[in-house]
């Protein structure tokens, strides 16, 4: 019998979280059950956040600025949108997307 392990780390990658005007700094990890963003301790929003991936509505690529293709935009059930901006966006989109109950 194999007992699968909870929030194992399957991505911890350097990312920015947009915050009204402000692009927090921080790092985002991502575990099989969610995503947890945590700002570098000089943001003046300082706050971390946790999204769990069963709240997730929809992951999708976002260009900042209007024309940056470097953006995720992660969509959850309440319809609540976060913005980031990470390296290799199509892997952790991919990833996501596939965690995604329907």
């Amino acid at each position: 019998m194999t007992i699968h392990e909870t929030n194992q780390e399957q991505f911890n990658v350097a990312a920015n979280l947009f915050r009204g005007l402000e692009s927090v700094g921080g790092k985002m990890k991502i575990t099989d059950t969610e995503i947890i963003f945590t700002p570098h301790k000089i943001n003046v929003q300082s706050n971390p956040l946790t999204i769990n991936i069963s709240d997730i509505k929809e992951v999708d690529k976002r260009n900042t600025f209007f024309i940056v293709p470097n953006g995720i935009s992660v969509v959850v059930k309440s319809g609540e949108e976060y913005k980031f901006v990470v390296n290799n966006r199509q892997k952790i989109i991919t990833h996501l997307n596939e965690q995604l109950v329907v």
